[in-house]
């Protein structure tokens, strides 16, 4: 099967370099949009613990994902609905199977990689959430502070790497 792919190359005269590098061009676009999808993900499963960290996901909290997902370059990419889909699945996984929340921040994990840039968007995402009703409670900052120790990521340095103080040299 593989020798008739390239006799099938060969008769049709296509230059298998370039054919490398259009294949090349575009696994990395199919690479780039999975990555995406996979920090998009973990954004939102990181937006659900937040949200759902006092008890309740407010309807404020659900519109910063919505406005998050609007002005973020990383998020902005992908249809907002998909985004919103994603955050009330993870809503409702936590909601219903309270224990599958290990398996959540896993994905929030999972989805920063070994990237401390994307680590530390995720923290200043989960931020944002907890300050959307207007009202930070404990529980939300203990489950900041939990993703941030498993991300390897503070907020201090976080806000740091996202959005760096200028210096007038």
């Amino acid at each position: 099967m593989q020798f008739e792919f390239a006799k099938i190359l060969i008769e049709e005269s296509v230059n298998v370099s370039s054919l490398v590098d259009r294949f090349s061009d575009h696994t990395r676009r199919i690479f780039a949009r999975h990555r995406g999808r996979a920090f998009l993900e973990g954004a939102m499963a990181a937006a659900a613990l937040v949200a759902l960290a006092d008890g309740d996901a407010s309807l404020e909290e659900g519109a910063e994902v919505g406005r998050l997902m609007r002005v973020l370059d990383n998020l902005r990419d992908h249809n907002p609905d998909q985004g919103v889909e994603s955050y009330l699945k993870y809503i409702d996984i936590l909601r219903n199977r309270p224990a599958e929340a290990d398996k959540v921040r896993a994905k929030v994990v999972s989805a920063a990689g070994n990237d401390r840039e994307a680590a530390s968007l995720l923290v200043v995402i989960c931020n944002a959430v907890s300050e959307a009703d207007g009202i930070v409670r404990d529980s939300e900052i203990a489950e900041i502070r939990k993703l941030s120790q498993m991300l390897g990521v503070d907020a201090a340095t976080a806000v740091e790497l996202i959005a760096p103080q200028s210096t007038n040299v």
